[in-house]
């Protein structure tokens, strides 16, 4: 009988632990806040948020290329580390006050009407970097036409995606196939 009355209470006790774990388990798990000054975001609500970065970019390339630069700087990150080459000008700057300048100069020949559409190639996001490549065409009414292949890097301040470089080339119209270069 007391052998009985031991396993019953051992029973009891590893059922009341196992309770008890479960519990503090639930109460450990993190509180999600949609990225508002939260430590614990989910892979979700970090795609979301640099698609979202990158529409405001397709916006912000349009408004551009009509004169106005004010919405793509906004986009960039305003520290000394910042990159851009060729696209815009062929400008190659380093550091924000070279790129802002270059921006200001590339926006001050406005375009009233311009037409823009991409080609997404490709895009990656992790916790704090994130990459778009993707190729951009711009019809100006004036029959001028652009067609860069650019890659575009982010990363995320105060969880905020910001563009970190830039970098563009003209697109080659002439491209020879594998037979005729052989």
């Amino acid at each position: 009988m007391k052998r009985n009355i031991s396993v019953f209470i051992l029973l009891i006790l590893l059922a009341s632990s196992f309770k008890y774990r479960t519990m503090t388990r639930e109460n450990a798990q993190p509180v999600i806040t949609a990225g508002y000054g939260s430590k614990h975001v989910t892979k979700e609500m970090v795609a979301s948020s640099l698609d979202a970065a990158v529409a405001d970019l397709h916006k912000a390339n349009l408004e551009m290329a009509k004169g106005n630069p004010a919405f793509f700087k906004s986009l960039w990150s305003h520290q000394d580390d910042v990159t851009m080459f060729g696209g815009i000008a062929n400008a190659d700057s380093k550091g924000w006050k070279a790129v802002e300048a270059s921006l200001n100069n590339a926006g001050s020949i406005p375009a009233k009407d311009v037409t823009y559409t991409f080609e997404k190639v490709a895009s990656q996001e992790g916790a704090t970097q994130g990459y778009l490549i993707q190729k951009e065409h711009y019809l100006f009414a004036d029959g001028r036409q652009a067609d860069l292949h650019v890659t575009v890097l982010f990363r995320k301040e105060n969880n905020v995606w910001k563009i970190a470089h830039r970098q563009a080339d003209s697109i080659s119209t002439d491209v020879k196939s594998d037979k005729t270069s052989k």
